[in-house]
């Protein structure tokens, strides 16, 4: 499977997207791969494919085979490692946004947009043609280029001034309590639910946490650093902890991790195999 990153050129357009990946396959031997929880939203178009979602109980499963229309579906708020076993051909984009940037394209309820199979045609305005001209370009750098125009021409940025405010806070100090960042606020802990659950689609303890786990993965893909020091770098209460966190949001151990990824990109980690070689 050919898949490829390409961030946005556009300087305003850098606020809202993180980048955009896609995927090529061509033949239809069974493929997976598994991500882990990230602070971002994926919107994934798939250009004849079906796509069944389960994301309940322990399950965290996406299953793709052969189809004959455009399906178009949003992923994120992960508690647990993503799965997705692809049956057939493959092509694919996602548009990957920055936390609470989907807020500046559309105030369609989370809920409801997380449960669509076509969040594309829902959130912008487009013409009939577009998703057709778009995959008939086999350079993926115009694909890019075409999905930036139109991020652009669907660009609100209605966010209110408290979450950029919050986001702000985070990035300058990610390991702020709950209780920490209310107060620099100036709002209560259930108003700061409120925005974040509204605006980031998640509370602010699970956001928090992922925030705090993707560091961590990011210091364990480096070489030479112990388990201990990154489990103190990133504030978890002990080793065990940080190990238990760790297996929770990715099924494996830290150590195991590093000899289980396939792919790192910067905020991509992905682990791809063939399913007949499970």
């Amino acid at each position: 499977m050919n898949s490829i990153i390409v961030k946005p050129k556009n300087e305003i357009l850098k606020k809202y997207i993180q980048y955009f990946l896609f995927f090529k396959k061509t033949d239809q031997e069974p493929l997976n791969y598994t991500t882990f929880p990230n602070t971002n939203l994926c919107l994934a178009i798939y250009k004849q494919n079906q796509v069944f979602y389960t994301n309940e109980g322990g399950t965290n499963l996406c299953k793709i085979s052969n189809g004959s229309t455009y399906v178009s579906r949003l992923y994120g708020f992960h508690k647990l490692p993503f799965h997705v076993n692809i049956h057939g051909a493959l092509d694919q984009i996602c548009i990957v946004f920055q936390p609470s940037a989907l807020r500046a394209f559309t105030n369609e309820a989370y809920e409801n947009l997380m449960l669509s199979d076509t969040v594309f045609d829902e959130i912008f305005s487009f013409e009939k043609s577009f998703l057709d001209q778009i995959f008939d370009l086999n350079d993926f750098a115009k694909r890019a280029e075409e999905l930036e125009i139109l991020l652009c021409e669907n660009l609100k940025d209605n966010l209110p001034y408290k979450i950029k405010e919050a986001l702000v806070l985070i990035n300058t100090n990610e390991f702020l309590s709950i209780d920490d960042l209310s107060k620099n606020l100036k709002i209560s802990e259930a108003t700061l639910f409120r925005l974040f659950k509204n605006n980031l689609g998640q509370n602010p303890k699970s956001y928090l946490k992922t925030i705090r786990f993707r560091k961590a993965l990011d210091d364990i893909l480096k070489p030479r650093n112990s388990l201990t020091g990154i489990a103190y770098q990133n504030q978890y209460y002990d080793q065990s902890h940080f190990i238990k966190d760790f297996k929770n949001l990715t099924g494996f151990s830290p150590n195991k991790i590093v000899e289980k990824i396939s792919v790192t990109e910067k905020d991509f980690a992905w682990i791809c195999q063939n399913l007949q070689n499970e």
